[in-house]
C-alpha cells in the first residue's frame, strides 16, 4: 500500500476520533464547517444500539458552538429501536453505509433533501415502513394509483423518483398483523437496486415481472426464509444477488433468455434441490451455484461455453454431471469435494484448470477426449482414479496432476505433450513407474523416473517408486518444483544439478542422506523440508550455495553432519542457513572434469562412448581412463553408463 496514502487515511481516522462528541441521546462526527452527522453509539451490537428512538435534531449546541445535523453516519442506528415514525429533518443530505443496518420499529421517512443512500443503508431492517418526503426529487414511494389494474399493492416500499427502480424493503412490514411473505414486484418496476431486499427476515419469495431488467448485487442476500427463485429472461442477474439463502431455498428457476449467473450470484444455497438452467445460459461465474448441497444432478445447457472457479465446488450430492459439445472451460476448484461424483465425461472441455477436481474422494472415471491443458493439481486427492488415458491433443500438464491419487497405479504421458510441471505423481502410492508414449520429443524415462528428453531436469518420481537409492543421471542439472515429494528413498546423489526448485524432495521421510554437487548454487525454498531422518548432507561447492531460510527443517541442523570441501568450513559457518549445522567437516573433494569426458580431451563424443564399452567387455582397465566411468553415477559400469553417454552426447 502507497505509504502516502496509509499516512493520510490515518489522519483522517484520528481527525475523526478527535472531533466526535456526545450531545443528549446520540453521538455525533465533525464533517464540516458547522455540520455534524449522527454517529455510531460506542456498542453497535443487538443489546447497544440507540433505543427508543422517536426523533433526531436539525441541529445541537456543543462547546458553545451550534452545528447543522447532515445526515446520518455509517452504522449509527445498527440494531436501533425505531419507536415511532422517524422524520429526517430537511437539513439531513444522506444517510451512511449500513446506517439502519438492522433497526427495527415503526418507519423512517426521508427529508426532501435527503439524496444519497449509501451502500446497505436498510440491509437486515425490520421496519414496517420506509417512507419519503414528497417534495424529494430523487426518491419517492410506489403506490397503488401507480399499478395496472389488478397488481398486487405493497405500502411502504422506498423506490427512485420515477418508480422504476425497487431502493430498500421494510422487512418489518405488516399488512392486517401479518408480515408480508411475499412481494410481487410492481410492473413498472424495471430495475431492483444492490441490497434491496438484503436480509428481509421475511419474506419467502420476491415475484419479478416480466419487465426487471437487471437485479442488483446482494439484492436478495441472506433472505433466509426465501424458499424460491425465479428469474424472467430479461432480467440480468448481478454479483452475489441471492447468495447465503441457505436455510428454505428449495427452488431456482432462470428462464429462456438468461445468459449468465454472476459470481457468488446463488453461493450457499444449501437446501435446494430443484435446479432450471436455461438453453440460453453461457457462462456460470466463480462460486455462483457453491454449496448446493442437496442439487444431485446437472445438464450444462447447449449454450454453455464457461464454467468458472468454484462454480459447483462443495455440491456434495451432485452425482451426475452432463455436459455439452460447446463447453471448453472447466475452472479452477469447478467441481472441488463433489464427492458424488464417481464418472464424469468432459465431452469437448480442453482446458481443465487447477484443483478442478479437488477432493472428488469417489471420482473413479473421468473421460478427457479432446483435453489439451491440465492446470495444477486438478485431480488432487481423487483417491479412487486408477488411470486416466489422455488423447494425442493433450499439450500442457502444470505441477502435480495427480497428487495423493494414491489408488492411480498406471500413467502414460501422450507423445503431444511437450510441458510437464513438477510432481506429477507425488503422493501417488500406488504407482510405481511413469511412462511414456512411443514418439515423444521431450520426455522419457528412466527406471520410471520422469525426465526431460534431453536428460537436464528431473520432472517426477512416481509415489510409489520403490529403489531406495536414486543417483540422478550427470547430466541433470535442474529438479523441478515437488519432484521427489513424498518418495521412499533413502540416499539421494546428485552430482550435476544445479538448480533445485521449491520443494523438490519435501517431505520424503526415510531420506538419510544427500550428495550435492559442485555445481549447486541454488536450493529453493523447503526444497528437503520434513525430511528430518537427513544423518548426512554433502555439498561438493566450495562456495555455500544460495538457499532459502526453509531449506531443511530445524531438526536436522542438529541431527545431520555437513560435509564440505577442505578449506571452506568457514564460508559455510558464516552462512545464515548452512551455519545452522551444528556438526561441520572438511572433507577432500576431487574436482570432476567434464561428466562423460572418459579420454580427457574436455568433449564428450563416440569416442568416449567405445572407451567404456571396451572397459564393460574388459579390454581395458579402469586406470586407463582420465575420466569416471560411473557416468550415471549408480556405482558401477555397466550398459546404463553407455546409455548416459549417448544421452549426454545427443543433448549436446
Amino acid at each position: 500500500m502507497n505509504q502516502r496514502f496509509l499516512l493520510s487515511g490515518l489522519a483522517v481516522v484520528l481527525a475523526i476520533c478527535a472531533s466526535a462528541f456526545t450531545s443528549g441521546k446520540f453521538n455525533y462526527n465533525i464533517v464540516g464547517d458547522n455540520e455534524v452527522e449522527i454517529a455510531p453509539p460506542a456498542d453497535i451490537s443487538e443489546d447497544g444500539g440507540y433505543k427508543d428512538v422517536v426523533d433526531v435534531p436539525s441541529s445541537v449546541t456543543y462547546g458553545g458552538k451550534t452545528y447543522s445535523v447532515v445526515g446520518i453516519g455509517e452504522r449509527a442506528f445498527q440494531h436501533a429501536e425505531i419507536a415511532s415514525m422517524l422524520v429526517l429533518p430537511s437539513t439531513y443530505r444522506y444517510i451512511g453505509p449500513w446506517a439502519f443496518h438492522s433497526a427495527y420499529g415503526v418507519a423512517v421517512m426521508l427529508s426532501e433533501n435527503t439524496d444519497s443512500l449509501g451502500v446497505g443503508a436498510f440491509a437486515y431492517n425490520e421496519l414496517n415502513n420506509l417512507l419519503c418526503n414528497e417534495n424529494n426529487p430523487k426518491y419517492s414511494l410506489i403506490y397503488s394509483r401507480d399499478l395496472p389494474e389488478g397488481e398486487t399493492w405493497v405500502g411502504g416500499v422506498l423506490a427512485t423518483k420515477d418508480k422504476q427502480t425497487v431502493v430498500a424493503f421494510p422487512g418489518g412490514k405488516k399488512v392486517n398483523g401479518s408480515y408480508v411473505s411475499t412481494y410481487n414486484v410492481p410492473s413498472i418496476v424495471k430495475h431492483i437496486a444492490p441490497h434491496a431486499f438484503h436480509g428481509a427476515p421475511h419474506l419467502k419469495r420476491v415475484v419479478f415481472h416480466d419487465a426487471v431488467e437487471d437485479i442488483g448485487e446482494y439484492a436478495c442476500y441472506e433472505c433466509l426464509e426465501m424458499t424460491r427463485v425465479e428469474i424472467p429472461g430479461n432480467a440480468k442477474l448481478s454479483y452475489a444477488a441471492f447468495a447465503a439463502c441457505e436455510t428454505n431455498l428449495s427452488t431456482i428457476i432462470l428462464h429462456e433468455g438468461v445468459t449468465e449467473i454472476p459470481d457468488y450470484c446463488f453461493f450457499d444455497a444449501e437446501n435446494c434441490t430443484s435446479l432450471q438452467l436455461p438453453s440460453t445460459l453461457e457462462r456460470i461465474g466463480q462460486y455462483a451455484l457453491c454449496y448446493l448441497e442437496n442439487i444431485t444432478s446437472v445438464t450444462l445447457p447447449e449454450n454453455m461455453l464457461i464454467l468458472d472457479m468454484g462454480a459447483f465446488s462443495n455440491c456434495f450430492r451432485l452425482s451426475t454431471v452432463n455436459f455439452n459439445d460447446k463447453c471448453r472451460y472447466v475452472g479452477p476448484q469447478c467441481f472441488a469435494s463433489c464427492d458424488a461424483l464417481v464418472n464424469i465425461d468432459l465431452n469437448k472441455v480442453e482446458i481443465v484448470d487447477k484443483l478442478a477436481f479437488n477432493g472428488c474422494s469417489n471420482l473413479t472415471n473421468v473421460k478427457l477426449d479432446h483435453i489439451t491443458y491440465l492446470g495444477r493439481a486438478p485431480f488432487y486427492q481423487c483417491s479412487k482414479i486408477t488411470k486416466i488415458d489422455f488423447p494425442e491433443t493433450l499439450v500442457y500438464m502444470d505441477p502435480v496432476t495427480f497428487m495423493m491419487c494414491r489408488a492411480l497405479n498406471e500413467l502414460t504421458i501422450p507423445a503431444s505433450v511437450q510441458y510437464i510441471g513438477g510432481g506429477t505423481a507425488a503422493g501417488a502410492t500406488a504407482l510405481k513407474e511413469i511412462k511414456v508414449a512411443e514418439g515423444s520429443n521431450y520426455f522419457t524415462t528412466i527406471d520410471g523416473v520422469l525426465y526431460d528428453k534431453a536428460l537436464t531436469t528431473l520432472v517426477a518420481i512416481p509415489g510409489g517408486w520403490e529403489p531406495t537409492e536414486l543417483y540422478l543421471p550427470a547430466s541433470v542439472t535442474t529438479v523441478a518444483e515437488q519432484a521427489g515429494h513424498w518418495c521412499n528413498i533413502t540416499k539421494l546423489n546428485a552430482p550435476g544439478v544445479k538448480t533445485w526448485i521449491k520443494s523438490a524432495f519435501s517431505e520424503c521421510a526415510s531420506l538419510e542422506e544427500i550428495l550435492l554437487g559442485a555445481a549447486c548454487d541454488s536450493i529453493g525454498e523447503s526444497v528437503f523440508a520434513g525430511c528430518t531422518a537427513l544423518k548426512k548432507v554433502t555439498s561438493l561447492n566450495g562456495v555455500p550455495p544460495t538457499c532459502a531460510e526453509s531449506v531443511f527443517s530445524e531438526a536436522v541442523f542438529t541431527a545431520a553432519t555437513l560435509y564440505v570441501p577442505m578449506g571452506s568450513k568457514d564460508a559455510y559457518l558464516a552462512h545464515e542457513t548452512w551455519g545452522k549445522f551444528a556438526t561441520i567437516e572438511e572433507i577432500e573433494v576431487e574436482i570432476p572434469g567434464t561428466p562423460g569426458d572418459l579420454n580427457g580431451d574436455s568433449t564428450v563424443d563416440v569416442e568416449d562412448v567405445n572407451l567404456i564399452i571396451n572397459l564393460i567387455l574388459d579390454n581395458i582397465s579402469a586406470d586407463q581412463l582420465d575420466g569416471n566411468s560411473d557416468v550415471n553415477g549408480d556405482g558401477v559400469t555397466d550398459i546404463g553408463d553407455v546409455n548416459e553417454l549417448i544421452n549426454i552426447i545427443l543433448a549436446q
